[in-house]
């Protein structure tokens, strides 16, 4: 009899600690689920500093009012404005805030409108060099020439170095082969030589002359 009471004693000891390892290892598991829930109390400080990184990193950009002509205002984003170093070398002199409104009294709201869709356009293209190259072709592609000269100008005047450089390069393109006097139509250049320097330029240079378009009209781009 006292071997077997010493043995319901040990049983009963086993028993116990069996039941307090799983009450702990249930509640480890409660706490578990609780946190894979979204149920913790307070998440670490090393994760609260993520969760606020992320959240200022959505925040919306702040935007830069421009006024055209005719007095539309556009709101642009900050980091377009960059680009537009006349712009920008107004707010970094005046220190004008973001709500400011500048006005743009050379630029009409179509010839600022086509500044913004190529930025637009282009933004969403990424990073890929020969991809932004080919969509800069397309894009420059579907003007006129009319409409490539006005960007050109809305381009110089805004003094965005980029947009002028590929602006620079499709009316290469343009030209390209073309004859003298459908360059001086493009450009509206008036010749400087009377009839008769031109005509012996010409037969001085012939080689020069040879296997030329010489059409003047609104031409689709040789891309």
């Amino acid at each position: 009899m006292a071997e077997k009471t010493e043995l319901s004693k040990t049983e009963m000891a086993e028993k116990n600690e069996s039941s307090t390892t799983a009450t702990v290892k249930s509640a480890e598991e409660l706490e578990t689920h609780k946190m894979s829930k979204g149920e913790a109390s307070e998440p670490p400080i090393e994760e609260l500093k993520k969760l606020t990184i992320m959240k200022e990193e959505e925040e919306e950009e702040p935007t830069i009012k421009l006024k055209t002509s005719e007095g539309i205002i556009y709101y642009v984003e900050a980091s377009i404005v960059k680009e537009m170093e006349t712009v920008q070398s107004v707010i970094d002199a005046t220190g004008a805030s973001p709500g400011v409104t500048i006005p743009l009294q050379n630029l009409t709201s179509c010839e600022l409108g086509r500044i913004l869709e190529f930025r637009a356009k282009r933004s969403r293209v990424g990073s890929n060099p020969i991809a932004l190259r080919k969509f800069d072709e397309k894009f420059m592609a579907k003007l006129t020439p009319d409409q490539m000269k006005e960007l050109y100008l809305t381009a110089n005047y805004l003094n965005m170095s980029h947009l002028m450089d590929v602006i620079s390069r499709a009316i290469a393109n343009f030209i390209k082969h073309k004859s003298a006097e459908f360059a001086r139509d493009f450009f509206g250049v008036v010749s400087d030589y009377t009839p008769e320097e031109e005509a012996a330029y010409r037969q001085a240079n012939a080689w020069a002359f040879k296997n030329l378009d010489k059409e003047s009209g609104k031409l689709p781009f040789p891309f």
